[in-house]
């Protein structure tokens, strides 16, 4: 099973191409554009996507040509789970009655329905949904842009409204914290042993420049899975284990999108 997240910086209809050469069998593309939308443009967008994923296909947003996909292989069996809360960006499944997806795309604050910005909503949706079904033990594979990283901590903890239902800061430690509480942990720092805010691979270049980058965007899961899981370096394993983790290289997708894409790829029976 392979899973690529990437939030590709809008035009998806013009770059889908590029990124399902990858050959995933599922594709969580925040900033993509809605494919059911009547726009002539969109004609071929629409028709290759319904090719892979048949119904599959999954998507929600504000405007047509902003929102969240999911793209999940034709072949494969998809239940979407209902989760509690306004959040649009927040898309749950359970793929071959094996394991949840999570897919995250988590955006500046939306006025309208009350949501906080960037990190303090991840930390609203866990928390109003820690005791649902998408946290019932089965294993998880969160995955997206979280907008997060401790390098923007101070900007999550000192207002009353920037704490949680425990009273803890809603920043990016206290997420991974929340997290970690929950069994799940970042597929990147577990392997590496990075800290965040210090990471040597970045996946985002604020407007493209490799002198502004961060690390942003993050897959989570089980340790368990983790363990059983390597990280490519330079197109090669670092350990010789049936798990994968790897972040593109920056100067092959920097010229399409300010963020990097994540794959994570590993055998189903290491569930």
């Amino acid at each position: 099973m392979k899973i690529i997240s990437w939030n590709c910086a809008g035009k998806f209809r013009e770059d889908y191409e590029e990124i399902f050469k990858q050959d995933a069998d599922i594709y969580v593309i925040p900033e993509c554009e809605d494919p059911d939308a009547k726009y002539a443009k969109y004609k071929e967008y629409k028709e290759f996507v319904y090719d892979f994923a048949g119904e599959n296909v999954f998507w929600d947003g504000d405007f047509h040509y902003k929102g969240l996909g999911v793209f999940v292989n034709k072949d494969l069996t998809v239940e979407e789970i209902d989760t509690k809360g306004p959040y649009k960006h927040f898309m749950a499944f359970k793929i071959e009655n094996s394991f949840y997806l999570l897919a995250v795309w988590a955006m500046n604050k939306d006025k309208e329905l009350g949501l906080p910005p960037y990190v303090e909503m991840i930390h609203d949706f866990l928390d109003e949904n820690k005791d649902e079904e998408l946290f019932d033990g089965t294993p998880i594979i969160m995955c997206g842009d979280f907008n997060s990283s401790a390098v923007f901590n101070s900007k999550h903890t000192y207002k009353r409204t920037h704490r949680d239902i425990y009273g803890n800061p809603k920043n990016h430690d206290y997420l991974d914290c929340k997290l970690n509480d929950m069994g799940l942990f970042s597929v990147y720092h577990e392997l590496t042993g990075e800290e965040s805010g210090n990471e040597k691979q970045m996946t985002f270049f604020q407007a493209r420049h490799i002198d502004d980058p961060y690390h942003l965007d993050y897959v989570y899961t089980n340790k368990e899975i983790i363990d059983k899981t390597t990280l490519i370096s330079n197109g090669n394993k670092v350990k010789d284990l049936p798990n994968e983790f790897e972040i593109l290289p920056r100067d092959d997708w920097i010229s399409i999108s300010d963020h990097l894409p994540l794959v994570f790829k590993f055998d189903e029976k290491s569930l």
